[in-house]
């Protein structure tokens, strides 16, 4: 009888180059992450689909190193974990481009509206806000902090990003069925230079226009963005907050291989 490992010898070796109790604990500590509440062992089992023993270690493990924290039975992320991505946006090179269009953005762009300026990045399935700056009036409510995440798909950032993605990485990220739905989206964003759009699919009531960061060699590495309760006439791609966002775009895109 043949195999999947077999048939998949590239596969068998991935999984056995796999730590498993790694993954197991990274797999608890994304539970966490997406939870909007402090999870019990008993809830964190089941989600994970593991033993309560395995669970209850690995939490024990995690606590040791401050990347979980517990009170009262009930478990969260924990305070380590802010060090290790702080590391990463300290190191991040678009962060570091990006921040001054971003502050020339907010000065001479959207000064006088209550909106804001936004860098995200994809992570997977969900686009991360890494840097935002707000201008005086904005609402404190529609601040967005950094390390929200959104839908990535829902998203004028994902959105833009995702329009330049290979379509077996399209398919991986968003689903067979969800790509074929958003594909003439994504045409309008790679023909409107890389401008992606969103009105309320991410958070309701607010509008966003973004641009794609593209590299040298044309991979998408990021997304600069301005997002609001009400954008206006300023929603749709040749705008002269599009034009400016595109701009920038693409200035920080030619500084990156």
């Amino acid at each position: 009888m043949t195999t999947k490992q077999t048939q998949d010898p590239e596969a068998s070796v991935a999984r056995r180059s796999v730590v498993q109790s790694v993954t197991r604990a990274f797999d608890l500590l994304n539970l966490l992450r997406d939870s909007t509440a402090p999870m019990s062992v008993q809830e964190i089992a089941r989600s994970a689909g593991l033993d309560r023993t395995v669970v209850h270690r690995l939490l024990r493990s995690l606590l040791q190193q401050g990347m979980v924290v517990e009170e009262r039975g009930l478990f969260g992320v924990g305070p380590a974990s802010i060090l290790l991505a702080n590391r990463y946006l300290d190191d991040l090179l678009v962060r570091r481009l990006a921040l001054p269009y971003m502050v020339e953005l907010q000065a001479n762009d959207i000064a006088d509206q209550p909106w804001t300026a936004n860098l995200s990045v994809a992570v997977g399935d969900v686009s991360a806000v890494i840097e935002r700056i707000w201008t005086p009036s904005t609402p404190l409510d529609l601040v967005l902090s950094v390390g929200d995440t959104f839908p990535i798909d829902s998203t004028a950032t994902g959105r833009s990003i995702l329009a330049y993605y290979e379509p077996d990485r399209l398919v991986e990220t968003i689903g067979a069925e969800r790509a074929a739905e958003l594909a003439g989206t994504f045409a309008s964003v790679r023909s409107a230079g890389g401008v992606g759009l969103s009105r309320g699919e991410a958070v309701p009531g607010v509008e966003a226009i973004a641009a794609v960061v593209l590299s040298r060699r044309q991979a998408p590495v990021a997304a600069i963005s301005v997002s609001g309760v009400d954008l206006g006439d300023q929603m749709n791609s040749v705008s002269p907050l599009a034009q400016t966002l595109r701009r920038a775009a693409a200035s920080i895109g030619q500084m990156i291989a």
